[in-house]
């Protein structure tokens, strides 16, 4: 009875880890799609309604998605301080602080800070510009991971229970 529990949470565990594995795949993917959809949404703030950075910063910060507002709501907090830092140190510092825990790899930090040279600076082309080029490096970013969730989520998931069996056969 004490070498059944013991199998079942070995191999319960080893199963834990690949679910896991799978479930941080699925996480980027979700967050590089909310972050696709909220650079439309500033794109659309920007050019059809003008609506200054802090006010699109504070909507963004109320937004459903956990992610998204995780990020947004820090970059509002530091635009709250009068700490006479530029707006590109603080969208970066609010990328850089909150992406990893996201869900964003360096790749997607990287592109979303190199954003952040251009919002609120330059005239409304260039911001736009700017946007559509990040959105399409996302969106490739996007593509990468969707394919990284189908090859090596199942991949993860199986050979975690597979080494939990063959840990299971080696200590029996």
């Amino acid at each position: 009875m004490l070498k059944m529990i013991g199998i079942v949470l070995i191999i319960g565990s080893f199963a834990g880890i690949g679910v896991s594995q799978r479930r941080q795949f699925r996480s980027h993917v979700t967050v590089l799609g909310d972050l696709i959809s909220v650079l439309d949404v500033i794109a659309g703030e920007l050019s059809y309604h003008l609506t200054s950075v802090p006010e699109l910063v504070k909507k963004l910060a109320a937004d459903s998605r956990p992610q998204i507002a995780l990020i947004f709501r820090t970059m509002q907090d530091s635009m709250e301080r009068d700490d006479s830092l530029s707006l590109t140190f603080k969208w970066m510092k609010a990328f850089r602080d909150c992406g990893q825990e996201a869900g964003l790899n360096e790749e997607d930090i990287a592109i979303l800070c190199d954003l952040s040279e251009f919002i609120g600076k330059y005239d409304l082309k260039a911001q736009q510009r700017s946007i559509d080029y990040a959105r399409s490096r996302l969106s490739r970013q996007l593509e990468i991971a969707s394919a990284e969730l189908k090859s090596k989520g199942m991949v993860y998931r199986t050979c975690c229970v597979a080494a939990g069996i063959l840990l299971v056969l080696v200590l029996l």
